[in-house]
């Protein structure tokens, strides 16, 4: 690759998916744009990712499509030695005539994942949200030792 600047698109799909343990399984597809500005000493990539996947609510467990979209920088350099693969920078040997994007695509994807799947307010199953409030406990109503009240006054002061 010479230098300058380098572009290639990419579909991430369930054949993909399928490839990470934590991920097999999932549904959809997102495309991820891959810029490369390659320079005598040093590659700069920059990931860019946006697609819809299947997921499951974590509070009903109904399926919905999950937005995902994000960027990822990664800097690349070229070493004889083996130093550096760390959160700074990518190194590569001279004799590598190959970067395999994969385990960056697929970084990129799970680092902007959401933590927490939840459908829209109003959108959870409804059978399974009075299952919800049927057994959930409301500690609200919940009767405190007047000893406790009292403490939690001086706190508060």
């Amino acid at each position: 690759m010479g230098e300058g600047r380098h572009v290639f698109d990419f579909v991430l799909d369930k054949s993909f998916f399928d490839c990470f343990e934590a991920t097999k399984g999932t549904e959809g597809t997102v495309n991820a744009k891959v810029v490369i500005m390659k320079s005598l000493l040093l590659m700069e990539v920059e990931i860019q990712i946006d697609g819809v996947v299947k997921a499951v609510c974590d509070r009903c467990l109904g399926e919905l499509d999950l937005p995902v979209s994000g960027r990822m920088q990664l800097v690349v350099k070229e070493s004889s030695r083996e130093e550096g693969n760390d959160d700074d920078y990518v190194v590569v040997t001279p004799e590598d005539d190959f970067l395999d994007m994969g385990a960056y695509l697929y970084e990129a994807y799970m680092l902007n994942y959401p933590m927490r799947v939840v459908h829209e307010e109003g959108g959870c199953d409804e059978g399974m949200q009075e299952m919800l409030r049927e057994y959930v406990k409301d500690e609200n109503n919940k009767q405190t030792d007047p000893r406790w009240d009292e403490l939690k006054k001086l706190i508060n002061k």
